[in-house]
């Protein structure tokens, strides 16, 4: 039997958890603006900048889901080390998912196999981490995007790598589902080695 390798997580861990909290509430309330995160290890294919935002939104009450790039003995063991979050392998149960970009056109029923929330808690959908392989603040090599809506002055480029054909499908609403079921629908956090970026369910996204 392999013996399981535990990480080392947040060093303060009441001080860096708000200050990587506050870094999200400041890219979720800005869409497009790129915010840098961090923690001073990663395991098996989970960047340090992934474990961070899993520790500073994570706990016993928000189930997690897990794509196969992720489900392995170490990560389970360090998310539920650090941060006590319970993995689920019913993906409707989860508030949070991880996974890779290339792992979305293999998710059957995308995007309704995540749970969207309800009319009374819309709140309560699923927010969709997606570990990439980058994401810029301006036009790039990656798939780019302009984005509108609140929380945003004019419009805000980015580019992000990796996106696959059925998640800009439904970013973009080509398929008509994003907008035709607001407010209800998935937020996501786009991250990379060092950064990242929010498209909360509000945000218009064209592809450029």
């Amino acid at each position: 039997m392999t013996a399981l390798t535990l990480i080392k997580g947040f060093q303060k861990p009441t001080h860096d958890s708000q200050r990587v909290f506050r870094q999200l509430l400041k890219a979720m309330s800005e869409p497009g603006t790129l915010v840098c995160v961090d923690s001073p290890e990663s395991i098996d294919s989970l960047h340090a900048s992934t474990f961070a935002v899993c520790q500073a939104m994570m706990d016993q009450q928000t189930p997690l889901w897990l794509s196969p790039h992720f489900t392995t003995s170490n990560i389970k063991h360090n998310l539920h080390f650090h941060t006590g979050v319970p993995i689920v392998e019913d993906s409707q149960q989860a508030l949070f998912a991880l996974m890779g970009p290339a792992e979305i056109d293999s998710v059957e029923r995308f995007p309704h196999v995540f749970f969207q929330g309800t009319d009374e808690y819309p709140e309560t959908g699923c927010t969709v981490i997606v570990q990439v392989q980058s994401v810029k603040d301006d036009l790039g090599e990656g798939v780019n995007l302009r984005l509108t809506g609140p929380g945003i002055e004019t419009a805000q480029l980015v580019s992000i790598s990796d996106l696959s054909p059925t998640l800009l499908d439904y970013l973009s609403n080509q398929t008509g589902e994003r907008n035709g079921s607001f407010p209800l629908g998935l937020d996501f956090i786009f991250i990379d080695q060092n950064q990242l970026v929010c498209l909360p369910r509000t945000t218009q996204v064209e592809v450029l």
